[in-house]
């Protein structure tokens, strides 16, 4: 059976920069639908408020796709963005994953789950029992040692990987009368079986979080941040469970424009700056969604 493991450190917005300003027609941008291939949960938070009371962060996505789905799931402290727990989630078509992010007896914060969704490590003796935030990440970086740390911070999704319904994998993980098969004994679900079946990502997820505190009566719903085309260089990101990647550095290409009019004459507006330090004239703008938002094909 695989157990969590310790974590190098990681910073985890080290690859923000590389996001863009606006969108090119194969760049990373935000979709302003909440779908996309990577989810960013802004705030999470177990501390109390006070009255004395601690508040409970109630965390779901969906996959609204016909593909199952690998997807990296991380947990990171608010301080310095230090991993503080990851695992691998695998989604069967049209799935929902929930999980509760609830105080800790060791002083922190630990995440639990009902859900039956298969996981590497396998979820059933530790996600459904409740699995403690860990500071392995943190130790020594000037921020404090303690896990009160991992009381509050934030949770990234990166879809890694989708599956076609007929390969193993697909199978495996697919819910059958609400459960899926993960360690059934003819083909048990595992790390190397989930990489040879891999495809790439195409997004398809949303998903949001409710900060609740019961005892004060007072709750905060947040949709997630959705990056679509996250990975548009189109090879599958599969990373064993345990690994620290991908991350959002692996985001491709990595390429921000800004636009200076949206004229269809160079002349009057319309010139395009890259961050590779070309500069395109550009006549041919189409709106998307809104006034602020722009295709631009050359």
């Amino acid at each position: 059976m695989n157990s969590f493991q310790r974590k190098s450190l990681y910073a985890a917005l080290a690859g923000v920069g590389a996001l863009g300003v606006t969108a090119t027609a194969n760049a990373v941008a935000i979709n302003p639908n909440g779908l996309g291939q990577v989810l960013i949960y802004p705030y999470y938070t177990v501390n109390a408020d006070a009255a004395g009371n601690a508040y409970n962060s109630l965390l779901s996505v969906v996959n609204t796709t016909s593909s199952a789905k690998a997807v990296k799931v991380r947990f990171l402290e608010g301080r310095n963005s230090r991993e503080v727990l990851d695992f691998n989630l695998f989604l069967s078509k049209f799935d929902v994953w929930t999980a509760g992010i609830i105080p800790s007896s060791s002083g922190g914060a630990l995440v639990k789950t009902g859900d039956k969704s298969c996981t590497i490590p396998e979820s059933k003796t530790t996600l459904q029992l409740g699995v403690n935030f860990v500071n392995f990440a943190y130790v020594g970086d000037g921020g404090g040692d303690g896990l009160d740390r991992t009381k509050e911070g934030y949770v990234e999704m990166i879809e890694m990987s989708a599956y076609t319904s007929t390969n193993c994998t697909s199978i495996v993980v697919t819910h059958v009368g609400g459960v899926p098969g993960c360690q059934g004994a003819k083909h048990p679900l595992n790390d190397n079986s989930a990489q040879t079946d891999a495809s790439s990502a195409f997004g398809g997820l949303f998903g949001g979080i409710t900060l609740i505190n019961v005892g004060s009566g007072t709750d905060y719903t947040e949709e997630a941040v959705a990056l679509q085309r996250f990975n548009f260089a189109g090879s599958a990101l599969y990373f064993n469970a345990g690994s620290v990647s991908p991350t959002l550095e692996f985001s491709g290409p990595k390429k921000s424009v800004v636009y200076e009019g949206f004229s269809n004459d160079c002349a009057s507006g319309g010139t395009v700056f890259n961050s590779d330090g070309t500069i395109n004239c550009q006549k041919n703008f189409s709106r998307i969604g809104d006034d602020s938002v722009y295709w631009a094909t050359w």
